[in-house]
């Protein structure tokens, strides 16, 4: 019989096998891979069954330990961003406000560096005060051309844009610019990347403000793997700097 023939003769008879049982450990086929099978290169039909059900568990199981590995990811995340939240209540006024947003972020979550701008007048003293020791920079200091670019750029962005950092340094070098310094200055590594965060005081339309996220590592900011946690911190900053409402 050819293989054809047989094909067709377990199709139109369904329950064949059912009925010769002893077949299914009889009829041997040809094992694909070593580790399927001990003792031989050939296995019963049942065997080749067990073997395959075998790999789908590992990896079942495989997968399941990377969804824990992501939940205890997300828990340590979570109690990192708790305890910041703490801080940020905690702060009585806007000075301290303004270090934790700063410091308090970039000590929780051992980002290398957090730099904030904001254009608000409201908080021109306050940064003014807190320099050079934090990061910080009011956008009234510099000149009005560099000024409009960068409340232009911020309120251009919808949400938080993660990108590497040879481009913020090619393209987004305001924040250094309005500093007097040049981004390595900064601590930026090329080879990193950035996180831009815009501000803004409730549902205003207009960006009130710039958070930067930096880190030699270059996989630590980007958007392939969600903006949910910066969309949460560009939140929590604006309510706590510029009065705007979760």
């Amino acid at each position: 019989m050819t293989d054809d023939q047989v094909k067709a003769f377990l199709m139109q008879r369904p329950g064949f096998l059912r009925d010769h049982p002893e077949l299914l450990f009889e009829l041997e086929i040809e094992a694909e891979s070593a580790d399927q099978v001990q003792g031989g290169s050939v296995v019963s039909l049942v065997e080749k069954q067990a073997a395959l059900l075998r790999v789908k568990v590992r990896h079942q199981q495989d997968r399941v330990a990377q969804l824990l590995r992501v939940v205890e990811e997300n828990n340590a995340i979570h109690q990192k961003l708790l305890g910041w939240i703490r801080s940020l209540l905690l702060a009585r006024t806007q000075s301290l406000r303004v270090k934790q947003s700063v410091g308090g972020l970039a000590q929780a979550f051992s980002v290398p560096l957090v730099r904030l701008v904001t254009w608000q007048p409201e908080l021109e003293k306050v940064f003014r005060g807190l320099q050079p020791d934090c990061q910080v920079l009011s956008a009234l200091a510099i000149d009005h051309e560099t000024q409009g670019r960068l409340i232009e750029m911020a309120t251009a962005l919808a949400h938080p844009v993660c990108l590497p950092a040879h481009s913020y340094q090619a393209g987004l070098g305001f924040i250094g610019v309005g500093a007097r310094t040049g981004s390595q200055d900064l601590g930026i590594n090329p080879s990193g990347s950035v996180a831009l965060l815009p501000l803004r005081a409730g549902l205003a339309p207009k960006a009130a403000g710039l958070m930067l996220l930096a880190s030699d590592d270059p996989g630590r900011f980007s958007q392939d793997h969600g903006i949910d946690f910066l969309v949460s911190i560009a939140e929590l900053v604006s309510a706590c700097l510029l009065g705007g409402a979760l």
